[in-house]
């Protein structure tokens, strides 16, 4: 079998530029099952992860899709002002505008204009009722989130002064600090008994921290080269009653609140400090920035009636910037994580911060990006909103021959190719286009948009070609499942402007708690058989549904205990679902559980046999595809079949003798008489129906070209484009 290694195909996502927990750190709780991480990126695409209370299971569960010309700049949650709803989401992004988004549908759900300058920075009060945000023009708008999901209301606005205030942070609901771009941190009283005075009436020095906005004391850091510092970030020391400033000459300042004096400056890094974190403890804090380099500073008691911080250590594990870091510890869950430039989120742990493994998240889409059309060997790739067409020739070279770039700048959702490969639908959250794909030359060919109202008054997270059934099927952005007739061989137009849509009635989720978030009961992956027009979605609560598309008659296949990370057909027309703690499910699609069993016998016959080395692999599996009776599931960096024909070597149960004696030097004995132990198959009997190749590196595909050549895609980090990295001193005292 010829496999094309491919690396040409540039999937490079967008710079990672913030990034917050749903909760905050709580030592004496257990982490809430809606727990999650959102990743803000430069391209204003907002991704939610699912720790799975591991610190190798992480699984990206919903993407919020950006647009050109947008970014993330700042993420908070508000988890706490009713526990009973799921934590809401805001961001900031070059902008004048608070959004709160919708992650059923990824859209906003408020969209808030705080009437004053381009929002620089965002932070949530302890209370998680009131956001503060940082303004271009000097203003700090607080905003009131009190009144639940989709209400922003305008709270006050504090005493203006001149400077871009770059970084913010409430203590308690009593103060709020700003670090601004003159090089100084000023500090605003909040009181919320007490209603906003006007800026220009006169109150006694005795009186200024009980008036709610009033600028009450301005501290200076260090100048550089004597240009005044910028106050990128900012971090309150509940414990020790402190507050820490990272700033642009690289030093880390800790400030006394009572008094609001230095108290201590560590000139650690050697460029600009743009990110802090603390741990639960309030005994740790971490900063990182441009120089790469991760610091750790531990609350270290002196004597008796003296405590200061020391720095600890440091580790170098970004290959640039690290623009964002957080930290989140519970009763079973300890995470550090930090990101930036390279893309890619490190997760370590607080607690041994510096023996810790670094753990990476992997930058392959939620839904494969990469689609192959076997009749005229083409490789399509589509990422932000541009489509990219290559052809596999026969010689094993490579060409592009068409690459299409929308002129909105709202990011794509899915595309997918005829069968014919004459057509190509291009879906995004607003609308779907359609477009001909007609071949010019050998190594060229042009794509031409086809206008049709009743598709672009729709909008699509997937839209599919069900050519068995001449159908256009789409899952809208609204959660619904709608097609449309079309025929991909009529000689006029291929699709009706005039057709009423089929909608298809598949079965409701039904969330297992009010906490949880709605998304998890909407479908995320799906699967088409061609041979008997059947489409199987499934959720990320486990349920897997089936819709016949002939009959329009749809049931729930199966609820499965785990996440099926990828879903797939094979040509007997059983469904395959690989799930997060890697068992391998084959399902009786045809056959309903009222008429025979729901597993395969294949599936039933092995499921307690998956080889022990399949099952410890890192990460999730990413896709599954079946070629002549053999299934390819694949992961970050490993491969592998598993050849329905065999079955999988059954793991024995090997007798061993009981070693334990009592008392008087006598042998006890097990209930059974013996205990026993798992022995492993051997090699040979594996290679006859399992094989594991670790040979490649980043993957983002594997797909079949024909029954006789496979697709296998990688993307390696050091492979994209980047802006050059600070240079770091090789000597560190």
């Amino acid at each position: 079998m010829d496999i094309h290694r491919c690396s040409f195909l540039d999937y490079t996502p967008e710079s990672i530029t913030s990034c917050a927990f749903s909760h905050e750190s709580n030592l004496n709780e257990l982490t809430p099952k809606n727990f999650r991480l959102a990743v803000g990126r430069a391209d204003g695409t907002i991704e939610i992860w699912n720790p799975h209370d591991s610190r190798s299971k992480w699984v990206l569960e919903t993407i919020v899709p950006g647009s050109r010309g947008n970014s993330i700049e700042g993420l908070v949650w508000s988890s706490n002002n009713d526990p009973s709803l799921p934590p809401r989401l805001f961001s900031i992004g070059g902008s004048t505008i608070l959004t709160e988004w919708d992650l059923s549908t990824g859209t906003p759900l408020k969209n808030y204009d705080c009437n004053a300058g381009v929002i620089w920075s965002v932070a949530i009060n302890s209370t998680h009722d009131k956001i503060a945000l940082g303004c271009d023009d000097g203003s700090v708008v607080v905003v009131s989130i009190n009144g639940g999901p989709g209400v922003i209301e305008h709270e006050c606005i504090l005493q203006r002064q001149k400077f871009r205030v770059l970084s913010l942070c409430w203590i308690e609901n009593k103060m709020i600090i700003g670090g601004c771009a003159d090089g100084r941190i000023r500090c605003w009283s909040y009181n919320n008994e007490d209603i906003i005075q006007d800026n220009d009436q006169e109150a006694d020095d005795n009186t200024n921290m009980n008036i709610r906005g009033r600028l009450f004391q301005t501290l200076r850091v260090d100048r550089l080269k004597g240009e005044p510092s910028l106050i990128w970030c900012l971090l309150y020391l509940p414990k020790s009653n402190q507050f820490v400033s990272g700033d642009s000459t690289g030093t880390v300042k800790v400030w006394d609140l009572k008094h609001l004096v230095l108290q201590q400056s560590f000139q650690v890094h050697e460029a600009d400090v743009l990110c802090l974190a603390k741990d639960a403890s309030g005994e740790k804090f971490f900063t990182a920035g441009v120089d790469r380099k991760i610091f750790n500073f531990n609350y270290t008691k002196m004597s008796k009636s003296n405590s200061k911080w020391i720095n600890m250590t440091n580790r170098l594990l970004h290959g640039n910037d690290v623009r964002t870091m957080n930290c989140y510890q519970s009763k079973n869950l300890d995470f550090l994580v930090s990101g930036g430039i390279e893309r890619i989120m490190h997760i370590n742990t607080a607690v041994n911060f510096q023996s810790s493994v670094s753990i990476k998240l992997p930058i392959n889409p939620l839904i494969e990006n990469i689609i192959i059309n076997e009749e005229k060997r083409l490789v399509l790739m589509w990422q932000k909103n541009e489509v990219k067409i290559w052809k596999l020739k026969l010689d094993h070279t490579k060409k592009l021959v068409a690459k299409l770039t929308l002129s909105d700048p709202e990011n794509i959702t899915n595309v997918d190719i005829s069968s014919n490969g004459n057509y190509l639908l291009v879906s995004r959250l607003s609308l779907v286009k359609l477009f001909k794909l007609e071949e010019v030359s050998e190594d060229k060919i042009a794509v031409k948009r086809m206008d049709y109202e009743l598709l672009s008054a729709i909008g699509a997270k997937q839209s599919k070609f069900i050519n068995s059934e001449d159908l256009i099927l789409i899952y809208t952005s609204d959660n619904e499942l709608i097609s449309f007739k079309f025929d991909q061989i009529s000689p006029s137009s291929p699709f009706d402007d005039f057709q009423e849509p089929v909608d298809y009635d598949v079965p409701e989720g039904i969330s297992t708690g009010a906490s949880d978030f709605q998304y998890l009961i909407y479908h995320t992956h799906i699967a088409i058989d061609e041979n008997n027009s059947l489409a199987a979605l499934s959720k990320f609560d486990g349920t897997i549904d089936i819709l016949n598309l002939k009959t329009k008659e749809s049931f729930t296949l199966i609820k499965l205990s785990s996440v099926a990370t990828c879903i797939a057909f094979t040509s007997n027309s059983t469904l395959v679902a690989v799930t997060l703690d890697h068992k391998v499910h084959e399902f009786n699609v045809l056959n309903n559980k009222k008429d025979g069993q729901v597993y395969t016998a294949w599936a039933m016959r092995n499921f307690n046999s998956i080889p022990a080395h399949f099952l410890s692999l890192p990460g999730c599996a990413f896709g599954v595809f079946e070629n002549l009776g053999r299934i390819c599931v694949y992961g970050c960096n490993w491969l592998c079949f598993f050849d329905l024909n065999y079955d999988l070597p059954s793991i024995k149960q090997v007798p061993t003798e009981n070693k334990k004696r009592s008392r008087n030097g006598t042998q006890l004995q097990a209930t059974n008489g013996t205990s026993a132990k798992e022995q492993q198959p051997s090699n040979n009997e594996e290679n006859k129906c399992f094989w594991l190749t670790k040979n490649y590196t980043d993957l983002i595909y594997a797909g079949k070209l024909n029954e006789s050549e496979l697709v296998v895609v990688e993307r390696h980090l050091e492979d994209m484009a980047n802006p050059p990295a600070f240079k770091v001193n090789k000597i560190t005292l």
